[in-house]
């Protein structure tokens, strides 16, 4: 059985948000599913669209 893979996309709304979603994301890593999400993934100058339209892709 392979590995269960989650794609968070979510609104940068407020850094309070952006917490929750991180947490949320390290909650499933943490249970064995392969979460995805910006915060562990993009670095300053990386292309989001790219990112973003990538992953969705996949899911």
């Amino acid at each position: 059985m392979s590995t269960p893979k989650v794609f968070i996309s979510y609104s940068h709304d407020s850094q309070e948000h952006k917490k929750w979603v991180l947490d949320l994301a390290t909650r499933l890593r943490n249970s064995g599913v392969d979460a995805i999400i910006d915060q562990w993934e993009l670095r300053p100058g990386d292309d989001l669209p790219y990112f973003m339209e990538t992953h969705l892709a996949d899911s």
